[in-house]
């Protein structure tokens, strides 16, 4: 593997961290709405055969917005390393510079 590769897969791994991360924090915001609207119709449900299912559909909801908050913990170090002021200046220059003189 030449050298390029390298600096060029760092990058793309940073890059993919934080797509990762947006697309985790997207999915979080959505389950919640979903969760709120799940928690509206069990209030209002008068069936206890619905609401039964109702609340099966909030269980599912919730492990999915358990699985988007892990991803979401898991590549917010690498995010935040990312975007600290110094490591971007860095990280610009590995892109911009380095990348192309090797």
């Amino acid at each position: 593997m030449k050298r390029s590769e390298y600096i060029s897969q760092f990058l793309n791994f940073i890059a993919e961290a934080k797509q990762e991360y947006a697309s985790a924090v997207e999915g979080i915001r959505i389950e919640e709405k979903r969760q709120e609207d799940l928690l509206h119709e069990i209030e209002f449900c008068k069936v206890a055969k619905e609401r039964n299912k109702l609340t099966t559909k909030l269980h599912k909801c919730r492990e999915q917005r358990r699985k988007y908050k892990d991803i979401r913990e898991e590549f917010e170090p690498i995010v935040e390393f990312a975007n600290d002021p110094a490591n971007k200046k860095v990280i610009d220059k590995l892109s911009s510079q380095l990348l192309g003189q090797v």
